[in-house]
């Protein structure tokens, strides 16, 4: 039988985020450093696509996400949404770009059977800290923070808290920082489990190379099936709170609070709520 090798994707057209490959390893790094990474529309598209081209590229055996610099994602870019709120123009869209967003960052890690490391610097915010812990191993530098931080913006957390927090650390510790939106140090959540360990700075670029290189020693098939049979209990037991969390994600969009919550996030002051 002769095996046929197959084409590997086409990656010219990602340009928010940047990628580089490396003896199996495809590093995805998240790239608006000035912004500490926050991504724009554009890096949100193409977070939607990316690990389903990794998944099939036969290069590709172990997938690293990071952030450029210091930090690893703030979430989306709030500027953005600011300005969307306040145009006049609005373009017409056949599918909701908000619940796609919302649910291809996280499923589409999730379903990658390729094992996904995040090595998290500084910030992992929002739709940042979903994206990292949807990876199949988390580690951090100590000056790392994790927080979904949704609600502070008046919205539910839609991008995938629901389904990851709980599973990660329970359902009272997932309420107590889903609710308040309180960050979470890095030494912390290595203690509760939310990632799996923390260290310094200086030795978190030799710990994923060494944990990459540990993977890649063993039968790929062996890992990947392991990963997609473990993800299957997760969206299994919490896939009908996340689709839920999603449609209310979207009704508070709707809510004039959200706005005030952007304008006076983008305008550094405290918020005047009123539950419209």
């Amino acid at each position: 039988m002769k095996f046929i090798k197959p084409e590997r994707p086409d990656y010219s057209r990602y340009t928010d985020l940047k990628l580089s490959f490396d003896n199996g390893v495809a590093t995805v790094t998240l790239s608006n450093p000035g912004k500490k990474n926050a991504c724009s529309m554009r890096a949100q598209d193409e977070l939607t696509t990316i690990w389903d081209d990794l998944w099939v590229d036969p290069e590709v055996k172990i997938i690293v996400l990071t952030g450029e610099g210091s930090d690893f994602c703030s979430g989306a870019d709030v500027g953005n949404l600011a300005d969307a709120a306040s145009s006049d123009e609005v373009e017409i869209q056949y599918v909701n770009r908000n619940t796609r967003y919302g649910r291809k960052h996280v499923m589409g890690i999730l379903e990658c059977e390729k094992p996904i490391i995040a090595k998290v610097r500084g910030v992992a915010y929002g739709m940042g800290v979903n994206m990292a812990l949807a990876c199949d191993m988390v580690f951090a530098a100590d000056d790392a923070r994790f927080c979904d931080s949704h609600v502070k913006i008046g919205l539910v957390a839609g991008d995938g808290g629901v389904l990851l927090w709980p599973f990660a650390v329970g359902a009272h510790r997932a309420k107590e920082y889903l609710m308040t939106g309180d960050p979470i140090p890095a030494k912390v959540a290595s203690e509760i489990g939310l990632i799996n360990r923390c260290m310094p700075e200086e030795e978190l670029d030799g710990f994923v190379d060494t944990m990459v290189a540990k993977l890649l020693a063993l039968p790929p098939h062996a890992v990947n099936y392991t990963k997609a049979s473990i993800n299957q209990v997760l969206k299994n037991v919490a896939g009908p709170a996340f689709e839920t969390s999603l449609a209310y994600e979207v009704y508070t969009m709707q809510m004039d609070d959200v706005t005030e919550a952007t304008a006076a996030f983008v305008e550094k002051r405290k918020g005047d709520f009123t539950g419209n």
